[in-house]
């Protein structure tokens, strides 16, 4: 049970910086570690938050930063 709440924490992290802003990658894993997080946590999550449509990039430059979709919103305001 410890390990999902870490991933739910995780996600809150990513998640909460991303609904007052957009951020780049870069950013949000440098917001990760300073909480805690490792690379072998955060590529998981945010690969997931991606996939699943939480988060999106705001344009198709590589570079470019991310956003939280109103899925991603409605997945924040259900998290502890």
């Amino acid at each position: 049970m410890k390990k999902f709440e870490e991933k739910l924490t995780l996600a809150k992290i990513l998640l909460f910086p991303l609904s007052r802003q957009p951020l780049r990658r870069k950013q949000l894993e440098t917001i990760a570690f300073r909480k805690s997080a490792t690379h072998a946590t955060f590529e998981p999550m945010f690969n997931f938050l991606v996939q699943k449509g939480l988060i999106q990039k705001s344009e198709q430059r590589h570079t470019a930063p991310y956003t939280i979709t109103e899925k991603g919103k409605k997945f924040l305001e259900g998290l502890p």
